[in-house]
């Protein structure tokens, strides 16, 4: 179940031998299939991309240790649980501006795209028309730059989605600033992306030299969970290492490469989070207008920092 945890409290969490006991683990990498290598040439992305397969596996599933001797103390900085209804909650999240680029060309700042129910926020996408955008799609996504970003700690977000030809949902942090230059320069972390109707979602590290992570190769684990169903997506941030998880079972894991420059580790400055709903790029490929709307619900959003 997940820990939910009231402000300026603290839990113990065993996360820190959990990553030292991961550091020991040898994880298998293949080479990408032919469609993710064609993705990744075609927005120019040096990247470590991981493939989770929604399926039963036979491997007993790396799971967080539960021994708290020498465990880490977490206390919690930011938390959204999503239980009001209307608008979201304007002092932590502002609008994902659109844009020119596959991911955000769609977006709108109509309200009825990204609203909280009274127990989520969704994130829609559909084809109807809004007078004045010419736009044939529209598509919600919350951010929390220039409100909230860290640098260093824990994030989880509990969120579902359905599945459609061309959906592109996503849960992913960027730079607050530009501090190494223009993407990828800076950083991008991918806590979870989903395309079509796969059964896989893709947990990713962008920057200008992916250098460890064995160039054009993936790193895969089996585990057994339903997408159509909530799951939680977390990420532990540390100063040298980037450690991706679902449902408390370890998923993939990126570290700092020895003597790295910030071309390798531009992870060392604050980053804030995206949630959106998109649908109809390169990657997802064109949409299927039977297929929609395509709708992200998120129970809730929290992120600890760390005790020194």
């Amino acid at each position: 179940m997940p820990m939910f945890i009231a402000p300026n409290k603290t839990y113990k969490s065993p996360l820190k031998n959990t990553i030292n006991s991961w550091s020991a683990q040898s994880w298998p990498t293949a080479t990408h299939n032919s469609y993710i290598l064609m993705v990744r040439q075609l927005f120019s992305l040096f990247a470590a991309s991981l493939l989770l397969f929604s399926c039963a596996t036979t491997r007993k599933a790396e799971t967080f240790v539960t021994s708290t001797d020498n465990a880490a103390s977490y206390k919690l900085i930011f938390q959204d649980n999503f239980n009001v209804k209307g608008g979201f909650d304007t002092s932590k999240w502002s609008f994902s501006p659109r844009g020119n680029v596959a991911w955000n060309k769609y977006l709108t700042q109509q309200h009825n795209y990204a609203f909280v129910d009274g127990s989520n926020l969704v994130l829609r996408m559909d084809n109807k028309q809004i007078a004045g955008d010419p736009m044939p799609y529209h598509s919600g996504g919350i951010q929390t730059k220039g409100k909230f970003s860290f640098r260093y700690g824990k994030v989880e977000v509990r969120a579902k989605f359905n599945r459609g030809r061309g959906a592109w949902p996503a849960i992913w942090m960027m730079p607050e600033k530009d501090t190494f230059g223009g993407w990828p320069a800076s950083g991008e972390i991918d806590i979870m992306e989903h395309v079509n109707t796969e059964s896989v979602v893709h947990q990713t590290v962008h920057n200008a030299a992916v250098t460890n992570a064995a160039g054009g190769s993936t790193v895969s684990k089996s585990v057994a969970y339903k997408l159509d169903d909530y799951n939680v997506y977390g990420l532990v941030w540390t100063n040298d290492r980037l450690v991706f998880y679902v449902n408390e079972v370890l998923t993939h894991m990126y570290h700092k490469p020895t003597n790295a420059s910030a071309r390798e580790w531009p992870f060392d400055q604050p980053f804030y989070i995206i949630l959106n709903q998109s649908g109809g790029a390169g990657w997802p490929g064109p949409i299927t207008d039977a297929d929609l709307p395509f709708t992200m619900q998120v129970d809730w959003v929290s992120v600890y920092t760390e005790y020194e």
